[in-house]
């Protein structure tokens, strides 16, 4: 009976293992041309998530400058 069950929660964390991997995983370019592309996007995508990522820094570093006076 446990033996069964170790199985089925072994088998059912594969299964979610596989699915999470199926969604997560980068899609296959049929041409050079989209893979280059998806490149270029992944790094356009990185860049803007940077700079987003410093302009709140820079509001909410102004916004405590603004209380301490």
């Amino acid at each position: 009976m446990r033996i069964a069950k170790r199985q089925e929660i072994r088998q059912s964390t594969r299964r979610m293992q596989l699915i999470g991997e199926e969604l997560f995983a980068p899609q296959r370019s049929a041409t050079r041309m989209e893979g280059l592309l998806q490149h270029v996007n992944a790094g356009i995508a990185a860049y803007e998530g940077v700079m987003t990522g410093l302009k709140i820094l820079r509001r909410v570093q102004a916004f405590f400058r603004r209380t301490k006076r």
